[in-house]
């Protein structure tokens, strides 16, 4: 092999090891736009349910846990939801028909309340006014009967927002207590741990 083959087949491998690196660096970058980074979120609220299931806990009733919240990545806030309790059995709404636990507390499904355009979303408003909404289905439980304290155990799937949460997706768990007692009547207690990409 002369030197001017030697020369050509050198800069052949350097073009073609330039070529593989580019292309490299290429899909890199569309395999990480095609994949959100997603971060860790977590609020923690307190507030007041003013809802109807707090003085009658039924298929139909509407909790209304609203207050004041801090988290990661909002900072100090607000949060409002309305859930509907539904029906366990798709049967008649007769109380007769629900599932009770050991205590003789019913358990409904519930989820977000509807409004004249569908679920009326749950919103938490961070510190900058910016807003993050969310639907949630789960179950709204009674410790024991008519009156008790109740849970509600869910989960929430990000559906936009305002502000630098206008894109925001993002879903994971959310949970709050109403305590019915004489003291702390109607006090409301949530977190929601999941995931949000913004």
């Amino acid at each position: 092999m002369n030197r001017s083959t030697k020369g050509m087949n050198s800069h052949r491998k350097k073009m073609l090891t330039r070529l593989f690196i580019g292309a490299s660096i290429a899909l890199l970058g569309t395999a990480v736009l095609a994949n959100p980074f997603v971060l860790d979120w977590r609020v923690i609220g307190f507030g007041q349910d003013t809802g109807t299931c707090v003085g009658s806990f039924m298929s139909g009733c509407t909790s209304t846990p609203a207050g004041s919240v801090q988290g990661t990545h909002i900072g100090s806030g607000t949060f409002a939801l309305s859930v509907t309790a539904g029906s366990d059995n798709g049967g008649p709404t007769d109380p007769s028909n629900h599932a009770t636990n050991s205590s003789g507390g019913k358990c409904l499904p519930a989820n977000n309340s509807s409004g004249l355009l569908g679920p009326i979303p749950g919103t938490v408003t961070a510190a900058d006014g910016s807003t993050i909404n969310f639907n949630t289905v789960g179950w709204l439980c009674q410790e024991a009967g008519n009156p008790s304290p109740y849970h509600y155990n869910g989960t929430y799937r990000i559906t936009g927002g305002t502000g630098r949460f206008s894109t925001a997706v993002g879903g994971g768990s959310l949970t709050y207590t109403v305590d019915t007692g004489v003291i702390t009547s109607n006090n409301s207690y949530m977190k929601i741990d999941g995931t949000i990409n913004f």
